[in-house]
């Protein structure tokens, strides 16, 4: 039993630790970790050095201003969020099982996938899982990614990753295309009638251009493309939210590149002109997943029943 007990005093860290640990790193400060953990500044300052002491590392610089992170530090926060949020994700599970506690599926939408496109991946969620319920999350493709490797999402639904990190898993595929639309007192460059890229090109740097942020994925694709036909344009104004462009673009602020989607759901389309592209641009959108080999039930059915194909 002795042995045991050495076992256990000698170990670095502990649940208790890593959680402690993991709070300071993200709210950046032993003040802030010691309030959100019910703890005093002391208490938690003496928690972290004993780690410290047993790592033989500093996990923390501290300077009267702030709290950062080593390189030994910030190595170790991607180990301690894997191993807390597996930890998180499986209590979950076991609630879900085994004490009858609220089957709960946390999704993330990336910003950039426009609203109109949120019941054709939830509504027959809805309709076939009444007694389930869903988390929604809206944040850029980044964030999302982050917080389903660190378990805060059983899914995220965002523009395909250039990389996918090996601990994730595409579930679901989907290609979504774009329109070129003005509003109302902008001139058709070709009458209604199909444009020649040329004609296309002069009329196009001529316009006020309403462009999606440059901080999403999405946005860096428009603009690629954008470059591509040879457009030499530049924004007037830049978003994060498609709908909220294509309400500006009603009201002839602008003209901007749009998903298909987004505009179907547009309730006053007849203030919008779509032009003729020969070539549109296009995105993949994915559905996101932990690689695992099995899926809670409830996961599964919001993953299945998805319209899109």
């Amino acid at each position: 039993m002795q042995m045991r007990h050495e076992y256990l005093a000698t170990r670095p860290l502990d649940i208790y630790g890593m959680h402690l640990f993991e709070l300071v790193a993200t709210l950046g400060g032993f003040t802030r970790a010691a309030e959100a953990a019910g703890m005093s500044q002391s208490a938690v300052t003496r928690q972290i050095q004993a780690l410290e002491e047993k790592l033989g590392a500093l996990l923390f610089e501290r300077t009267t201003r702030k709290t950062v992170l080593t390189n030994a530090g910030r190595t170790l926060l991607v180990t301690v969020k894997k191993v807390t949020g597996d930890l998180d994700d499986a209590l979950k599970s076991f609630r879900e099982q085994h004490l009858d506690a609220p089957k709960v599926v946390r999704v993330g939408f990336s910003r950039s996938i426009g609203l109109a496109s949120l019941p054709g991946f939830i509504a027959p969620f809805h309709r076939h899982s009444p007694g389930v319920r869903l988390q929604v999350s809206h944040a850029n493709s980044m964030e999302l990614t982050t917080m389903l490797l660190d378990r805060q999402l059983d899914v995220a639904v965002v523009s395909s990753p250039s990389r996918l990190n090996p601990a994730l898993q595409i579930r679901h595929r989907f290609v979504d295309e774009f329109e070129l639309i003005i509003g109302p007192g902008l001139l058709n460059p070709a009458g209604g009638g199909p444009s020649s890229p040329s004609r296309l090109q002069t009329w196009a740097r001529k316009q006020r251009w309403i462009f999606l942020s440059p901080s999403s994925s999405t946005g860096q694709l428009l603009a690629r493309w954008i470059k591509r036909q040879n457009w030499d344009v530049k924004p007037a104004m830049e978003l994060d939210n498609f709908e909220i462009i294509i309400h500006l673009v009603a009201l002839g602020l602008g003209a901007a590149l749009v998903p298909r989607r987004a505009l179907a759901a547009y309730p006053r389309r007849n203030l919008l002109t779509r032009l003729p592209l020969k070539h549109r641009c296009q995105r993949d959108i994915v559905m996101l997943t932990h690689r695992q080999s099995t899926l809670p039930k409830h996961v599964r059915s919001l993953i299945d029943g998805v319209l899109f194909s």
